[in-house]
C-alpha cells in the first residue's frame, strides 16, 4: 500500500498544475485523448487493464478519477508498483501511460533454521502454493502466520527474515525464509502471593494447561503457552467464585523469561477478600412447584460457601437432568427459565433469590423422523418416549436418543433431535437421523493354543425383515456362523432368528439351532435347539429386562478318562438372565452400565434327560467418560468383573465339560472361554485330564481412546485385569490371581466386523510352564 501511495503523490504533483485556475474560475479538465500499457507480462490483455483501471478516452483526466485508476490497479493484487504518467498532451487532449510492474510469482519456499517444525508443518500452515502471486504484503503475513505456528509450540520468540531470490524470465522467484526459533520455554515455577485462605496448590488446581512437571511426570508437559495461560487465569477468575471468593480478584501476573534455563516464572499477585457464606436462597415466580421441590434440586443450603459452578450446574441444565428447571422442562414448560440474583448482607454473606419464569406450558403436536432410508418408522418410533398429544420432555428425547444409539443402525454424531415452534402452545419434535451399515459378514481367524488355528464364516442382518429379506430395516436379527479348528478338532454350526418386539410390544422372541463337535482330549458332539424368550420391564426402570429360554440337546462324548459321563446323553436346560443395560453404545460405550445374572439349570433330576447341573453368573461393568472432544466424550474409563459357579444338583453328578470353566486369551478356542490376556489361550481352569473349574473370577480396568467414531468407530486401549479358575468352591482363595496388563487397538470395520490386537504381559506363572511367568502374549482377533 505504500507503493500504491507514493504512486498517488506523484500523479497529483504531475497532474494538478495542469489544472490549476482561479478560485472564481471552475477548474477544466483536459480530456484522454489516449492510453497505453506498458510492462504487461505475455498473454496479458491491455483492454481488460485499462477497463479495470475506469479510465477511458473521450474522459476527462481528473485528478480523483486518475488517483482511483490507480487504486483499482493495485486492489487486483497482481502488480508490485502502478504508475500513471503523462505521455504527452495536444490539441486533442493528454496521452496518458499506466506503467505497471507485475507482481512476482513464487516458483519455490526456501526454509533454513527450522528444527521444532518441519518443512510440511509451515508449508501446509500458510495458504501460497507454487505459482501463486506474491503481493509485496504477501511476504509478511507469511512471517506472521509461521510466528503464530510457532507460539502455539510455546515459542514466542520466533525471529524470521524473508528474501525474494533467483528470478527467471518468467518472473518467478523463490522466497527464502531464515527462521531463528528462538527458545522452546517450559514452566519452571508459578509463585501466588496475596493469598491467606487458601494455599498456592488449591488455587493452581483451576489451571489446567499451565503447569510446572514433576520429575516422573512423563505423562504431561509443561511447555508454555502464552495464549493458554491467559486462560488459565480466566479459569483462576472462575475457580473465585466457585470457593466463596466473590470479591478476589488478580491484581497482576508477571511472565519472566530465562534464555539460560529455557524456563518461565510466572508470578500471580491476588486480593482474596473475605469468604462469602449464603446466608438464604428463595424461588420467587413460581406457581406450578412448590418452594420445597425446587430447594430439593437445587442442594444449596443456609451456610454454605458459596459456589457459582455448583449454582448454575443445580439451577440449569447438567448432564443428569437434577436441576431445578429440568422440572419444568420435562412436564411441558420448554421455555421456563431461572435468574439468580445476589443480595450482598454484609462481607462475609449472600442472599440469593432466584426468579422463575414459567412460561406456557408446551404438548407435542407430532413426532417425526427424517433420514431413514432403510429402518422402516416403527422400528424406529418403538425406541422412542415422545409420543404426540403428550406434554414435551427432555428427559424423555434424551432417553430416545439413548435408544436409538443402543440400536447402533445410525450414525451416532448426526443423531440430532429438532424442536419446532407451531404455536404458543405446541411444538413438533424431529429426529434426524443418517444411516449406516448395521449388517456383518465375517472371516473370522484366530490362533488357540488349545485348538491351534481356528476361523469361522458368517453373515449377521441386524436390521432384518423377514417379510422383506432383500430390503430389511424390519429390526430383526438373522444369524449364521460356521466355526472350524485345525486338524477337524473344532466344528461348529448355529443358525438363529431374533423378533426384538413381537406384536409391537417389547417382548423379544427367537430360536437357535446349533451342531457342534469339539476334540481336546475328549470329544464331544453337541445338537440341539433353544427357544428364547424376553421382554423389557418397566420396574424398577426400562432398562431393566428379562431373558428365558428352553433348550434341548444330543450330547455325544467320547473320552479315555472317568471324569466325563460316556456315550450319548440328553439335556433340557431351562435358563433365566435378569440383566440391566444402559449404555449409550453398544459398540464405544461412553457412560452407563450393564450387569447381569444368569441361572442355567438342567432337568435331569426330574427324569427328564441324563444331565443335571446348575450354573450361576453374574457380571457387571460400567462406563465412565473422562475427556471430552468436539462435545464427543474419546476417553472412556470402563471397570469390569465376571463371576461364575456350576455344581451338580446331586451328589454323583458328572458336569459336562463345555459348562466347566476355562480362561485365558482372546476367548476363542471352541468352550465358552473366559478371556484373560497375557496367558497363552485356554490356559488356566486345565486341572486333571484336561477338566475345567467350577468356580471362576475375573476383574477388569480398561481406558479406551477413540480416535474416530464415525463412520467407524476406532479405539486404543490400555487395560490391567485379573482373574483365575479353581476346581471347586473349597479350593476358592480371592487373592490368588492371574494379573496382566497391556494394550490393544480395536477397528469396527463394516461388513467385516471387529478387529483387534491386544499386547499383555502376564505377571504371574503361566500354568502350562509353572517354572516362569507367563510375560508378553500376543492376542489377534478378526471378525469377533
Amino acid at each position: 500500500m505504500r507503493c500504491a501511495n507514493r504512486a498517488v503523490a506523484f500523479v497529483l504533483a504531475l497532474f494538478v498544475p495542469l489544472f490549476a485556475t482561479s478560485q472564481t474560475e471552475a477548474p477544466r479538465y483536459p480530456v484522454i485523448a489516449g492510453i497505453t500499457v506498458e510492462g504487461l507480462t505475455q498473454g496479458a490483455d491491455i483492454q481488460t487493464v485499462i477497463a479495470y483501471s475506469g479510465l477511458r478516452v473521450g474522459a476527462e483526466a481528473r485528478p480523483d478519477d486518475l488517483v482511483m485508476a490507480i487504486r483499482n490497479l493495485w486492489a487486483r493484487q497482481t502488480f508490485s508498483d502502478v504508475q500513471i504518467i503523462k505521455e504527452r498532451e495536444t490539441a486533442l487532449g493528454v496521452f496518458l501511460i499506466i506503467k505497471l510492474t507485475p507482481a512476482p510469482r513464487l516458483r519455490n519456499l526456501v526454509l533454513h533454521g527450522n528444527e521444532e517444525l518441519s518443512d510440511d508443518d509451515i508449508i501446509n500452515s500458510i495458504d501460497k502454493r507454487k505459482g501463486d502471486l506474491l503481493a509485496p504484503i504477501d511476504a509478511y503475513k507469511i512471517r506472521q502466520t509461521i510466528k503464530r505456528k510457532y507460539a502455539d509450540e510455546g515459542m514466542l520468540f520466533t525471529k524470521i527474515e524473508s528474501e525474494l531470490v533467483d528470478a527467471d524470465s518468467m518472473n518467478f522467484f523463490d522466497l527464502v525464509l531464515t527462521i531463528n526459533e528462538g527458545v522452546q520455554y517450559t514452566v519452571g515455577s508459578i509463585t501466588i502471593t496475596g493469598n491467606e485462605q487458601f494455599d498456592d496448590a488449591d488455587m493452581l488446581d483451576a489451571f489446567t494447561e499451565t503447569k510446572t512437571k514433576r520429575w516422573y511426570e512423563f505423562w504431561t508437559s509443561a511447555d508454555f503457552d502464552y495464549d493458554k495461560y491467559k486462560t488459565d487465569l480466566k479459569n483462576l477468575t472462575a475457580w473465585f467464585r466457585n470457593n466463596g471468593l466473590l470479591d478476589a480478584e488478580i491484581i497482576r501476573d508477571t511472565v519472566m523469561y530465562n534464555e539460560e534455563t529455557e524456563k518461565v516464572a510466572i508470578e500471580i499477585e491476588v486480593h482474596e477478600g473475605p469468604k462469602v457464606y449464603i446466608r438464604s436462597v428463595r424461588f420467587v415466580g413460581n406457581t406450578v412447584y412448590p418452594e420445597d421441590e425446587l430447594l430439593r434440586r437445587l442442594d444449596i443450603h443456609r451456610g454454605d460457601l458459596y459456589n457459582a459452578k455448583k449454582l448454575q450446574a443445580n439451577l440449569l441444565v447438567n448432564e443428569t437432568q437434577t436441576d431445578a428447571t429440568s422440572l419444568y422442562a420435562d412436564n411441558g414448560y420448554l421455555g421456563a427459565s431461572m435468574v439468580p440474583e445476589l443480595k450482598r448482607i454484609a462481607d462475609d454473606s449472600v442472599d440469593i433469590e432466584i426468579r422463575v419464569f414459567e412460561g406456557e406450558r408446551f404438548t407435542i403436536r407430532r413426532v417425526e423422523i427424517a433420514g431413514n432410508t432403510k429402518t422402516r418408522d416403527r422400528v424406529i418410533r418403538r425406541e422412542l418416549y415422545t409420543r404426540p398429544g403428550d406434554y414435551f420432555n427432555r428427559s424423555a428425547i434424551i432417553r430416545s436418543l439413548r435408544g436409538l444409539g443402543v440400536l447402533n443402525y445410525f450414525n451416532q454424531e448426526k443423531l440430532q433431535p429438532q424442536v419446532l415452534p407451531v404455536d404458543k402452545t405446541k411444538v413438533d419434535v424431529v429426529y434426524n437421523v443418517e444411516e449406516r451399515s448395521t449388517d456383518t459378514f465375517n472371516a473370522s481367524v484366530g490362533f488357540a493354543g488349545s485348538f491351534g488355528f481356528t476361523g469361522s464364516i458368517g453373515i449377521t442382518l441386524n436390521n432384518f425383515d423377514i417379510s422383506d429379506p432383500l430390503r430389511g430395516g424390519g429390526g430383526q436379527i438373522l444369524a449364521f456362523q460356521w466355526e472350524f479348528g485345525q486338524a477337524s478338532r473344532i466344528r461348529t454350526f448355529q443358525l438363529s432368528l431374533t423378533e426384538p418386539w413381537l406384536f409391537g410390544e417389547p417382548t423379544s422372541l427367537g430360536f437357535n439351532i446349533f451342531d457342534t463337535y469339539q476334540n481336546y482330549g475328549f470329544s464331544i458332539r453337541r445338537t440341539g435347539a433353544q427357544v428364547n424368550l424376553g421382554r423389557r420391564f418397566r420396574f424398577p426402570d426400562d432398562f431393566f429386562r428379562g431373558d428365558w429360554s428352553v433348550g434341548f440337546e444330543r450330547q455325544d462324548v467320547q473320552s479315555t478318562g472317568t471324569y466325563f459321563r460316556q456315550g450319548v446323553n440328553t439335556a433340557l436346560t431351562l435358563a433365566q438372565v435378569i440383566s440391566r443395560t444402559s449404555y449409550d453404545n453398544m459398540i464405544f460405550p461412553t457412560t452407563g452400565s450393564r450387569f447381569a445374572v444368569s441361572l442355567r439349570a438342567t432337568t435331569g433330576f426330574l427324569g427328564i434327560g441324563t444331565t443335571d447341573f446348575a450354573k450361576l453368573g453374574f457380571n457387571f461393568d460400567v462406563a465412565n467418560p473422562l475427556l471430552r472432544i468436539g462435545g464427543n466424550p474419546r476417553l472412556v474409563l470402563v471397570v469390569g468383573s465376571e463371576f461364575g459357579y456350576v455344581d451338580g444338583l446331586k451328589a454323583d453328578t458328572t458336569i459336562p465339560p463345555q459348562e466347566l470353566y476355562y480362561m485365558g486369551g482372546n476367548g476363542l478356542g471352541g468352550f465358552a472361554i473366559t478371556p484373560l490376556r497375557g496367558y497363552p489361550d485356554n490356559s488356566i481352569g486345565q486341572f486333571s485330564n484336561g477338566v475345567g473349574g467350577r468356580v471362576m473370577a475375573r476383574y477388569l480396568t480398561e481406558l479406551r481412546f477413540a480416535l474416530s467414531l464415525e463412520p467407524f468407530p476406532i479405539y486404543v486401549l490400555t487395560f490391567a485385569e485379573a482373574g483365575n479358575v479353581w476346581a471347586n468352591l473349597g479350593t476358592v482363595d480371592p487373592f490368588s490371581l492371574k494379573r496382566a496388563a497391556g494394550f490393544g487397538m480395536r477397528l469396527m470395520l463394516m461388513p467385516i466386523g471387529l478387529i483387534g490386537f491386544d499386547v499383555g504381559y502376564g505377571f504371574d506363572s503361566n500354568p502350562l510352564n509353572p517354572s516362569q511367568r507367563s510375560g508378553w502374549q500376543f492376542h489377534f482377533q478378526f471378525g469377533r
